[in-house]
């Protein structure tokens, strides 16, 4: 491909396409992933801008609270006394104008119009998260049991020296106990319908990755939610693998869902390091499995491009699994097994045992002219009780007169001890952290990494059924 966007340029927004291509021998859609009309990158002409000012009067005029769903809006809007579209023709309570509210809703919050992560996505469930999402990491620390140390003498009990309770305080340990959540990876799996869960959900369990079903194309707040709440939250490298059927619809679905990434991240993230690659259905996956194909409908209009790059037909993803049983789940593991440290989880124990031992033998050296204190006021109430054990009803009086000045002493020495556990602060090992994998030879779709150039290269060989990796 010839030299189409100069080195270092990363165009965002119309103006930008506009110079671009402005007398030269330069194409649009030489220059975006997607179509010019549907490319985030290009929005902002001034058709477009006209229906997202109308958008966004509707949204100051009836969105009243924290976040909004468009299909309420859509309700609200035509239940309004004659209600107007951005032409100025009717709105009316049909499928074209509900298509062209949420074209509108589009391109204002590509405009910067509307927040996005105030529109709700009902149309998609909601992410399946791994249980362990919700674990909260914590740095290697000195634990100290509550209310220690707090020793006491007793009074007068029948066997006294059985009550006699001044066990020295000893460190635990936190912070060292494994979780899916200490991976060094942040791991997603999206697919386009919910008909793989049975195969799915066992595996993201297992890998502590993220399952996201959908119904078709994702939309712009699926992919404003990933990078807002899930990366930021996980704070690691997002590696996500995206399945679909292998028709027409699926195999843009990746594109598409890139280029939303890719628009957002420079606005949400733009140091954050995510990946993305089609897993399934792929050319080579339904020729190796001679999976049966069906005719595509006529009337899509991506039906010509699709067959003339990779042959006549489509196929489902549950053909796949009717056939092959286990076969998608094999293709997943194979993609998640290298971003799960397998030795992190003993290394944590290890680590654990020996940060524990360690801090044991300091804290002993440390303490030990406190525990020979303390020994010795047991060893002195232990003689006292040996006197009065014959008498406890009789010399109770005498018997707390003379525990009187251990109790004070005692005291003392607690105050001491807890003195020093606050101060106490050795240096610990730090958590070991899940290795990292040379992830150098997937042939990722997105990369969060490449420029503009680079990045839509990638695109075009996608589209192409090439894997050039050559920058632009």
């Amino acid at each position: 491909m010839s030299q189409e966007i100069p080195p270092g340029l990363a165009p965002r927004g119309h103006a930008d396409f506009q110079r671009l291509t402005e007398g030269r021998q330069r194409r649009l859609a030489d220059l975006v992933a997607l179509s010019p009309k549907r490319d985030p990158f290009c929005a902002g002409s001034r058709g477009q801008m006209a229906k997202a000012a109308w958008f966004h009067g509707i949204w100051q005029q009836y969105v009243t609270s924290a976040k909004a769903h468009l299909r309420r809006i859509h309700y609200l809007l035509v239940s309004q006394v004659d209600p107007r579209k951005a032409d100025g023709t009717p709105y009316l309570n049909t499928e074209a104008c509900w298509q062209q509210l949420q074209e509108a809703s589009t391109y204002a919050r590509y405009g910067g119009l509307v927040d996005p992560r105030r529109l709700e996505d009902h149309r998609n469930p909601e992410p399946h998260l791994p249980w362990t999402w919700y674990d909260d990491l914590v740095d290697p620390a000195i634990v100290w049991d509550e209310n220690l140390p707090q020793w006491i003498l007793p009074t007068i009990p029948t066997d006294l020296a059985a009550y006699l309770d001044l066990a020295f305080p000893e460190p635990r340990l936190t912070g060292y106990d494994y979780s899916v959540a200490s991976q060094g990876y942040h791991l997603e799996i999206w697919v386009e319908k919910s008909t793989m869960n049975d195969v799915l959900m066992p595996l993201v369990r297992r890998y502590g990755a993220v399952l996201v079903t959908s119904v078709g194309f994702q939309s712009v707040t699926s992919a404003v939610e990933l990078i807002t709440q899930r990366m930021q939250r996980s704070g690691t490298p997002t590696r996500l693998f995206y399945i679909s059927d292998f028709d027409p619809a699926g195999d843009r679905m990746p594109v598409a869902l890139s280029r939303q990434i890719e628009y957002w991240l420079a606005l949400y993230a733009p140091d954050a390091d995510i990946k993305l690659t089609p897993l399934a259905l792929t050319r080579a996956q339904v020729q190796a499995y001679r999976l049966p194909r069906v005719p595509i409908k006529d009337s899509d209009l991506r039906k010509a491009d699709f067959e003339e790059r990779h042959g006549e037909g489509a196929v489902e993803l549950d053909a796949l699994e009717a056939l092959y049983p286990g076969t998608m789940a094999a293709i997943v593991r194979a993609a998640l097994d290298p971003y799960l440290d397998a030795t992190l989880e003993a290394r944590c124990a290890e680590t654990a045992e020996e940060a524990q031992v360690e801090a044991a033998d300091r804290w002993r050296e440390r303490t030990e002219d406190l525990r020979d204190q303390l020994a010795q006021i047991r060893d002195e109430a232990q003689t006292i009780f040996g006197r009065y054990q014959q008498e406890l009803e009789r010399l109770h009086a005498a018997l707390e007169l003379e525990l009187a000045p251990l109790r004070e002493a005692l005291g003392a020495l607690e105050f001491d001890v807890k003195r020093t556990m606050e101060a106490f602060d050795p240096d610990l090992p730090e958590r070991p952290a899940a290795e990292e994998v040379c992830d150098d030879d997937t042939p990722w779709l997105y990369d969060s990494e490449r420029t503009y150039a680079e990045q839509l290269r990638a695109y075009k060989s996608h589209s192409n059924g090439t894997h050039d990796e050559e920058p632009i």
